[in-house]
């Protein structure tokens, strides 16, 4: 890499175009991490010193990943002075550049297009966390490109993974405004896979997550949880979310599908706000979904309101 510069108050380091960049333009990058495993990739700016790490309820690394290979305080990125260094902290499982395991406390210059390993073990021995150091434009353009298409094939969703992720770093845990989280599911969906085939069912999926995009309106957050679960993150009060949710279910009733069927859908709604901003999204998820089960209950094609205690977590 050359022509490293500075800008700002944030020690934010901008990277000019390597020599390998073909149009010959003097514009600055900023360096990126991109997060790879479980078939998902995220991203994060290179940004002064971060830690990379797991989360947990009281403490949030700057870089989050939320494998069970990653410790707490598994390294430390440093942006600054004309270059990017990682240093490996104490870990289980420890840090691999190529074939060699790290020295923890060793600081090591990162180069354009190194890959960091977290190697996993046990059964799920091969299923590493890669990290991919990007400090060109060219290679940034590249892994962004890799990262959209690692999202969910059939319905261009990003997946729970990316999910939680987005939660961590994007969700304002002292913000008044009104968020929820919700999950929902396709109505005997094996019925519809079983009656009309999985093509039909595939279309069912598009179509389901075509419509929560609307709902969203460019201002949640919405993935694929797994197989016709969906779930996500919606602004608004649990009363005003739930309203959406049934307006969303009332378009799909109306919708026939290959020309063959309607579908309905349940679902299960929390206040993020009544949890008093917890961080942890699977205990949410887990929330709403105890919702979602009322709504199966109560004859399916509803959608339902967890309600809990003030600053609580127990249900009522």
């Amino acid at each position: 890499m050359t022509n490293i510069s500075e800008y700002d108050n944030n020690r934010t380091v901008l990277l000019k175009k390597t020599e390998n960049d073909t149009d010959g333009k003097d514009m600055a990058v900023l360096p990126k991490l991109f997060v790879c495993f479980e078939h998902e990739i995220m991203e994060f700016p290179l940004v002064g010193r971060q830690l990379l790490g797991r989360p947990s309820e009281d403490r949030l690394p700057d870089i989050p990943v939320t494998n069970k290979y990653v410790s707490r305080k598994h390294g430390f990125f440093e942006t600054t002075d004309g270059k990017v260094t990682y240093i490996p902290a104490e870990s289980r499982n420890g840090t691999m550049l190529g074939k060699k395991m790290l020295e923890p406390n060793k600081r090591i210059e990162i180069m354009d297009g190194d890959e960091l390993i977290i190697p996993a073990s046990g059964e799920d021995e091969g299923v590493d966390v890669m990290l991919v150091c990007a400090l060109s434009e060219s290679r940034i353009n590249i892994w962004t490109d890799l990262m959209v298409s690692s999202r969910d094939t059939l319905t261009g969703l990003p997946g729970r993974n990316a999910f939680r992720t987005w939660y961590l770093v994007n969700h304002s845990w002292k913000s008044n405004t009104d968020m929820c989280a919700f999950i929902l599911d396709i109505d005997k969906f094996k019925t519809i896979n079983d009656t009309y085939g999985h093509a039909a069912g595939d279309k069912a999926l598009k179509e389901l997550s075509e419509q929560l995009k609307v709902t969203a309106k460019g201002t949640g957050y919405i993935c694929r949880w797994g197989g016709d679960e969906f779930t996500g993150i919606l602004p608004g009060s649990d009363n005003e979310v739930k309203k959406d949710l049934d307006d969303m279910r009332k378009r799909l009733e109306g919708i026939m599908v290959n020309d063959r069927f309607n579908m309905t859908i349940s679902a299960g709604v929390v206040s993020i706000n009544s949890m008093g901003g917890v961080r942890d999204i699977d205990r949410l998820v887990a929330l709403a979904d105890r919702a979602l089960y009322k709504a199966k209950e109560k004859g399916r094609n509803c959608v339902c309101v967890a309600r809990v205690h003030k600053n609580s977590s127990k249900d009522r």
